[in-house]
């Protein structure tokens, strides 16, 4: 593959950027190959390859700026850090946000885990299910008192009280 000349980069770099821009507006790969004189494979790569390097683009500019910030928060933790050392409580709290905050931008926490159940401080969620047929009728009158019970204790809790 023959390494393009200084002239034929340009024109494939514009040639990428329409495309690109052409495809933003909703245009098909056949209309981009129709406009730009291609083949429907070549206007897909060309696509394609504009694509990957605009997101190498953002990676770059990310990483860029994730160093940016990461420099930021080191000049603010020295610049609180004696403070902190002589007891200067508001420092020390900056500081622990400041050493969040880097944790964060990071990634070292380790991610939290939501869990339903199954472990050693929330037991497996277990739901019975049964047809009311399956039930006797001492569990529906059970299940029906239980019931009216709790709606009596709701509709108390909303009545307005006397002598408020």
């Amino acid at each position: 593959m023959k390494c393009p000349t200084g002239a034929e980069a340009v024109t494939t770099a514009q040639s990428e950027q329409l495309a690109l821009d052409l495809r933003r507006t909703g245009a098909s790969y056949r209309d981009i190959a129709k406009t730009l004189n291609m083949s429907l494979g070549n206007a897909h790569k060309l696509v394609k390859r504009g694509l990957t390097r605009n997101l190498a683009k953002c990676s770059e500019l990310a990483d860029e700026i994730r160093t940016l910030e990461l420099d930021r928060l080191d000049a603010m933790q020295t610049y609180l850090w004696g403070k902190a050392k002589r007891g200067n409580a508001t420092a020390v709290d900056r500081i622990l946000k400041i050493m969040e905050r880097r944790a964060r931008l990071l990634g070292l926490d380790r991610p939290e885990r939501l869990a339903l159940g199954g472990d050693a401080d929330a037991p497996p969620i277990k739901q019975e299910t049964r047809n009311a047929h399956e039930f006797t009728d001492d569990e529906l009158a059970a299940i029906l008192a239980r019931d009216h019970q709790q709606d009596n204790q709701q509709q108390a809790g909303n009545r307005p009280h006397l002598g408020d």
